[in-house]
């Protein structure tokens, strides 16, 4: 990060692990997947500065100007991350199917794929309100959405369709 160390360099250097690093570089049985940090600190500050930007956007925000506050912030932050017990509660619904996207950047053709989704669960994380809504068709993800509140969950669900939530179970 360099002798003369800012917050933005921690980013800088965050980021250019996780580019080079593989997924399995991220997540441990021991450890919360590095990923979910930018989601989970949303749920888990009082206020936000929006829902982009991501960790550094936020902790930047809270301390203006102030490298050695961010610094200890976000070490605190993900101390409390890390280890944040996960609880994963299945979504009775009905098998339904969305349109995926998917980029080729070679190539530089988009293609659509048809997604079929059979079972959803709704994770929450300690420390955080944040939801997140993972959708799986044969057992593979192919779904994902996240929230904040349980009314923004409902419209999700609504806004799905011939999604009905009948009962939640662990």
């Amino acid at each position: 990060m360099g002798n003369d160390h800012t917050f933005h360099s921690l980013d800088s250097f965050i980021t250019g692990f996780g580019m080079g690093c593989d997924i399995d570089q991220l997540e441990t049985e021991q450890f919360n997947n590095f990923s979910d940090f930018n989601i989970w600190i949303l749920g888990h500050l009082p206020e936000h500065f929006g829902q982009s930007g991501g960790w550094h956007w936020q902790i930047s925000n809270r301390n203006p100007n102030d490298d050695e506050n961010a610094f200890k912030e976000f070490f605190e932050f993900l101390e409390i991350f890390k280890t944040a017990k996960k609880k994963k509660e299945k979504i009775k619904v009905e098998k339904f199917e969305f349109e995926k996207s998917k980029y080729n950047t070679k190539t530089k053709v988009e293609t659509n794929k048809i997604e079929i989704v059979d079972t959803v669960y709704k994770v929450t994380m300690q420390h955080s309100k944040t939801i997140w809504i993972e959708g799986y068709g044969q057992d593979k993800l192919t779904y994902e959405r996240w929230c904040l509140t349980e009314k923004e969950l409902d419209e999700i669900i609504s806004d799905l369709g011939n999604i009905k939530i009948t009962e939640l179970k662990n």
